[in-house]
C-alpha cells in the first residue's frame, strides 16, 4: 500500500488532537489538524491540506474546526459531498468526526489522533475486529468502507468473513451488487470464463458472448473468498484486471472497463502460501491494502452471549430469553466450526424451546470439546508426526470416525514428509480443508 503522510509540523504519534485521513484506491494519506482554525483543502501549495490531484481544484473546500464543525465547498469544479448531498457553494453543513465526507474522487474522514488508530489506517498493522456484522462500526472502519481500498478478510472458516465483508459493501454505499466468488469451488478452466467471461466460440461450447462475475459487479463489490485456492496460472490474470481496472474475456482482442471494489477472504497463511510457491507476492500486496483479522470463535468467547441473543432473535422474531445454564454450555464449547456453528445450534435450540426460555437441554452440539489451544508447529519428519499423533489429549473427545480420518491425514503428512499441499491433494481434499482438520483434531501443522 501506497502511504502518503503530511502532519503540519507535528509526530503521527501525538497522543491528542485530530487528524485527517484521505483515501482513494490504494492509497491513504494523513494530515494533523489543529484543535481549532480554518483549513483549506485543494491543489494550491497555499492550502492547509494539499491534494496534488487533477480533480482537485486549486481551493476545493475549508473546514472549520472549533465549537461547531464545518464543511465548506469553495465553488470547486468536482465538487464536495457529505451524506450522499452535495454541498453548495458558500453553504457551509456541519459534521461530526469519523463522519465520512467526499472531495472530489477521495473520501475524507476526521479521526482522533490516536496511535493505534492511525497506524491501523496507514497499514502499519492488522485491524482485528471481534464482531464481524458491524452492527456499530467504528470510524475507521466505516472510513476504509467508503473508500475504494482493497480489503483482505483472514479468518477460519466459519468465522464471518462473508459476513464481515457483506457489511462493508453494506456500509461503501456502492450502488452495484455484492458479487461472491468461491475460487475453491470452480475449476481453473471453469474459474477463467466464470471468473474474466468469453466471447461467441471461444471454446467448444460457447454459443454466446457472456460477461463474467467482475462484469457483474460493476458499480459493486466482489469479493473473492477463499482467494488462497486460486489456482496460480489465473492469479496473474486476476492481478492484471485489479491493476489496470480492465478485464479481457476469453476468446476477446479488446478489455472491458472496470468500476468494482475489491474484497478479499482466506483462511489460509497466504505468507506460507507465497514460501512455497503457491501463491504470487505481487497479488498479496495488491490484495492486502488493510488487513482485517477475524479471530475465532473461542478467543473471543464474550462474544457469544450477544451473538446468541441475536441468533435467538433473528430465529424467534422477538427478544428471546436464555438461562445462565445454556449460556455456561455455550461458553463451554470449542466451536471448531466458529459463528457458522453457533448459529446454528442456537437456531435449533429457539425453535426447541417453542418460545420459552431456552435451557441446557436445548443446546445440542455435535459434541463436547474442550477449548482447542492455538495449533502449533512440529518438524516434518514421520518420526515426529507420529509422535505427535500419540500425544495423550491428542484423540480425546473425538468419535470413532473422527479418530480414523485423523489418522489417514496423519499417515498422508508422513508419506509426504509433511508438505500439506501434496498430503491434502493426496486425501482429495483442499488444502484448506486440510489445515482446518489439522486444527479440529489438534494435529499440530508440520513446518519445513
Amino acid at each position: 500500500m501506497r502511504t502518503t503522510v503530511t502532519d503540519a509540523g507535528e509526530s503521527l504519534g501525538a497522543p491528542t488532537g485530530w487528524v485527517l485521513l484521505v483515501s482513494r484506491d490504494a492509497d491513504f494519506r494523513a494530515y494533523g489538524l489543529p484543535e481549532r482554525g480554518e483549513i483549506a483543502i485543494g491543489r494550491d501549495a497555499t492550502c492547509e491540506v494539499v491534494i496534488d490531484h487533477e480533480k482537485i481544484s486549486r481551493r476545493h473546500a475549508v473546514l472549520r474546526l472549533g465549537d461547531r464543525w464545518t464543511l465548506e465547498d469553495l465553488g470547486s469544479r468536482n465538487g464536495t459531498q457529505i451524506r450522499g448531498a452535495a454541498l453548495g457553494a458558500s453553504a457551509p453543513a456541519e459534521f461530526a468526526p469519523g463522519e465520512p465526507f467526499q472531495i472530489g474522487p477521495f473520501t475524507a474522514v476526521v479521526l482522533a489522533r490516536a496511535v493505534s488508530t492511525v497506524r491501523a489506517a496507514l497499514g502499519a498493522s492488522h485491524v482485528t475486529l471481534d464482531d464481524p456484522t458491524l452492527a456499530s462500526p467504528s470510524p475507521l472502519v466505516l472510513s476504509l468502507a467508503q473508500s475504494m481500498v482493497n480489503v483482505l478478510v483472514v479468518g477460519e472458516t466459519g468465522a464471518g468473513k462473508e459476513v464481515l465483508s457483506s457489511s462493508i459493501h453494506r456500509l461503501s454505499g456502492r450502488s452495484g451488487a455484492l458479487v461472491c466468488i468461491n475460487c475453491a469451488a470452480l475449476s481453473p478452466q471453469l474459474l477463467e470464463s466464470e471468473l474474466f467471461g468469453h466471447e461467441r466460440g471461444a471454446f467448444t461450447g460457447a454459443a454466446q458472448s457472456k460477461p463474467g462475475l467482475l462484469e457483474a459487479a460493476a458499480g459493486g463489490t466482489v469479493l473473492f473468498d477463499e482467494i488462497g485456492e486460486m489456482p496460480l496460472e489465473l492469479q496473474a490474470k486476476l492481478l492484471r484486471a485489479i491493476e489496470t481496472r480492465e478485464v479481457l474475456r476469453v476468446g476477446a482482442v479488446r478489455p472491458v472497463t472496470l468500476d468494482v471494489r475489491v474484497l478479499a477472504a482466506t483462511n489460509r497463511d497466504l505468507q506460507a502460501g507465497i514460501a512455497e510457491g503457491t501463491f504470487r507476492r505481487d497479488l498479496f500486496y495488491r490484495l492486502a491494502g488493510i488487513t482485517l483479522n477475524i479471530p475465532p470463535l473461542r478467543e473471543r468467547l464474550q462474544q457469544v452471549e450477544p451473538l446468541a441473543a441475536r441468533f435467538a432473535r433473528a430465529a424467534t422474531g422477538k427478544d428471546a430469553s436464555i438461562s445462565a445454564a445454556a449460556l455456561g454450555r455455550l461458553r463451554a464449547h470449542a466451536w471448531p466450526g466458529n459463528v457458522r456453528e453457533l448459529k446454528n445450534v442456537v437456531e435449533r435450540a429457539a425453535l426447541l424451546a417453542a418460545g420459552g426460555t431456552i435451557q441446557p437441554e436445548h443446546i445440542l452440539l455435535d459434541q463436547a470439546q474442550a477449548p482447542i489451544a492455538p495449533t502449533r508447529t512440529i518438524p516434518a519428519t514421520p518420526s515426529a508426526l507420529a509422535a505427535a499423533a500419540r500425544e495423550p489429549d491428542a484423540i480425546a473427545g473425538l468419535t470413532p470416525d473422527q479418530q480414523a480420518d485423523r489418522q489417514r491425514i496423519v499417515a498422508a503428512l508422513e508419506a509426504c514428509n509433511g508438505n500439506q499441499t501434496r498430503a491434502a491433494q493426496q486425501l482429495g481434499i483442499s488444502r484448506a480443508t486440510l489445515v482446518n482438520k489439522l486444527s479440529i483434531y489438534r494435529v499440530p501443522r508440520p513446518r519445513k
